[in-house]
């Protein structure tokens, strides 16, 4: 198991003695410094995996030693716990605005604080394998943009090094995709064939005497091609050849197009080291690894010039300069180089799809004052996703307005007509500002500029902002707006990608409703919302009255075919921000958020009176008429708790099945 990178900045009382034996008992590296200001230094020297810090430190408030990295982007992500020896303390640290940090009451027993130490170990530990997940891409992309400065004479290097690149290049590929064989093939302009550059796991007679025409076999085609392949069974494959079988076993093979600069080539990834066949999933990730290494080779010279000049800023930092920096972080802008930074660093983050879009959108109010900003997402031709980011009080026929003006801009820009009905809406992280009533005066869309999101050739959709200012907007802002479309399109991309894989993994594949475990997760994420912004949030279980007589009675395809017809009831009856899942067999389950218990028993009658009036019917058209049982409990009037919210609309499904059936039952307390 690898080892946690602790570094523990101590202050006036000491507390490294008594906490660093209990973190080494944590299987953790364990370093530690004196001060602020020295803490500070190694931060930025070795970038740890957490932080524990006194809170008794003098020469930096331990507030500002947060604030400072929780405004740096290459640090914001590191834990850091406080340590102190008072509630007041806490308080101090905890109602510091967008500081987010844990805390260890070191005034406590030495067993109580080693409690402490392991929950917030076992709190990060996700987060800390993740990182150690990533590390071998990061590392993938350090290699690219060695490899693409050489051959953009921004740094050139004798051929023993840059084979040892190539060597690691193909290293990082087949551990990321767990293979045992794999090959780089480099494109002879002059002879129209594909060699191996390096490979793992064949024989130097293989290596030397391989030569693939351009065009022909797999890797002659691929090379041709922009999009990876996937072989699952090479013994069912035409393209593949035979010759080598004998030499080494192959199951199933991977093979995608590289682009690095002027390198033109093929990888090629045999078998898992497993025995397993690759999958789609392997198909995707290569294809985003593909994808991330042109990105990097295309951004190296920008990118070189900027870790040159950093490096140097780097040298002339002093004391000095930290303090210099606290003073003014409320007052930094961030420059043009400062925004390709950061989209590189999204770019090349883990974040997930939701999390990229609020990146996106930060950068944004970093840099513009804004009403609305919204992330138009295209899914297929006529259907999309808005994301928006509410900065100041609106109004819902506002927010409606801004949505339909996107669609008409991204009509105007791309030729492309989205429905309107068919655009879902979703709102970013935030407080709830919306508000039923319009003031008249106040036009929020005055000001309004919108700017496609294009990749190559393609597009992604939409990025808007608007005021309520006219002339909102002046051409330096456009400017940095326009940078940061053009920046964030390959980032946005990936993020979306990797949306769709996960969308697929937490859908039940009969309804395509959300499945029961996504239902707990979200369950447990809006139950957090509602209590931050003191909200109502309510619960509602259905259940099919009698199901299994309709499976006797018109067999299990009919009953398949119901489920399927009651989900798409639901979808079309439910709010866009509701999260409507398959609780088990012929049970659903609806989370609705901002709702309270009545609002919640009014849609669970519009549906369970929808569903009564529908005729199913069977697959020898045979009328089905079936009726539901719903349960409905609310937060916090029934509950405050996940597990009892959910036992209470259990409850109430189950005394409205005790009742007759038909109906829809609420339990308060």
């Amino acid at each position: 198991m690898d080892k946690r990178n602790i570094l523990l900045i101590d202050g006036e009382s000491g507390v490294s003695e008594k906490m660093a034996p209990l973190l080494k008992e944590q299987n953790c590296s364990v370093s530690a410094v004196e001060g602020g200001l020295n803490g500070i230094n190694k931060v930025y020297q070795e970038k740890p995996d957490i932080i524990f810090l006194d809170s008794s430190i003098s020469d930096i408030p331990a507030y500002h030693i947060c604030k400072l990295l929780r405004n740096n982007s290459e640090y914001k992500d590191i834990p850091i716990i406080v340590i102190g020896e008072s509630d007041k303390e806490r308080l101090a640290i905890f109602n510091i605005r967008k500081v987010t940090v844990d805390y260890i009451d070191a005034s406590e027993d030495l067993d109580k604080i080693n409690q402490q130490i392991k929950q917030i170990l076992a709190k990060y530990q996700r987060s800390f394998m993740a990182s150690k997940s990533y590390k071998l891409i990061k590392e993938l992309n350090q290699i690219t943009y060695d490899v693409s400065c050489h051959y953009n004479h921004t740094r050139r290097l004798n051929i023993n090094e840059l084979n040892k690149l190539f060597e690691q290049m193909l290293s990082k590929f087949t551990s990321i995709l767990d293979s045992e064989i794999g090959s780089l093939m480099l494109i002879d302009e002059e002879s129209g064939h594909l060699y191996i550059k390096v490979a793992k796991g064949l024989n130097k007679d293989i290596i030397s005497k391989t030569k693939v025409k351009i065009g022909e076999g797999i890797s002659g085609q691929v090379a041709n091609r922009e999009n990876p392949v996937l072989v699952s069974d090479i013994e069912k494959d035409s393209r593949f050849s035979k010759v080598n079988n004998d030499k080494y076993y192959t199951k199933s093979f991977l093979s995608a197009p590289l682009r690095i600069g002027k390198i033109k080539g093929v990888i090629n990834i045999n078998n898992k080291s497993s025995k397993e066949s690759f999958n789609e999933k392997d198909l995707t990730l290569i294809g985003l690894l593909i994808n991330q290494l042109y990105f990097v080779s295309k951004n190296s010279n920008l990118s070189n010039e900027f870790e040159i000049t950093k490096k140097e800023v780097q040298k002339l930092k002093s004391d000095r300069d930290i303090f210099k920096e606290i003073n003014n972080l409320f007052d930094e802008e961030l420059n043009e180089s400062e925004i390709s930074s950061q989209i590189n660093k999204i770019l090349n983050s883990d974040l997930d799809y939701k999390q990229t879009i609020n990146a996106v959108i930060e950068l944004i109010e970093s840099s513009v004052d804004y009403h609305f900003c919204g992330l138009l997402i295209l899914d297929t031709a006529q259907e999309a996703e808005l994301m928006v980011s509410i900065k100041y009080p609106a109004a819902e026929y506002d927010l409606a307005a801004f949505k339909s003006r996107v669609i008409d801009a991204y009509y105007k820009l791309s030729g492309y007509n989205v429905i309107l009905e068919r655009v879902s809406l979703n709102r970013t992280d935030g407080p709830a500002i919306l508000t039923s009533e319009k003031e008249k005066e106040n036009n929020i869309l005055s000001s309004f500029y919108a700017l496609p999101l294009n990749i190559k050739d393609r597009n992604l959709g939409l990025l808007a902002i608007s005021h309520s200012r006219e002339n909102a907007f002046c051409p330096e802002e456009k400017r940095i707006i326009s940078l940061i479309a053009d920046s964030s399109s390959g980032a946005i991309d990936n993020a979306a990608l990797h949306k769709k894989i996960k969308d697929l993994s937490v859908t039940d594949g009969l309804t395509g409703l959300y499945c029961y475990r996504f239902f707990q997760e979200e369950l447990n994420q809006e139950l957090m919302r509602a209590q931050r912004y003191q909200e109502p949030l309510a619960l509602v279980i259905m259940d099919i009255d009698g199901f299994k007589n309709v499976n006797d009675s018109y067999g299990h395809l009919a009953g398949d075919n119901i489920l399927k017809g009651i989900a798409k009831i639901l979808k079309g009856i439910c709010r866009e921000v509701d999260i409507v899942c398959r609780y088990g067999g012929e049970e659903f389950v609806i989370v609705l958020p901002e709702t309270d218990k009545e609002g919640a028993f009014y849609l669970a009658e519009r549906v369970r009176k929808t569903i009564k009036n529908y005729e199913f019917t069977s697959s020898d058209d045979r009328p089905i008429k079936l009726t539901v049982s719903c349960g409905v409990a609310s937060y916090p009037d029934s509950a405050k708790k996940k597990e009892e919210l959910i036992k209470k609309a259990d409850d109430a499904l189950y005394r409205a099945k005790n009742e007759g059936k038909n109906k829809t039952s609420l339990i308060n307390l």
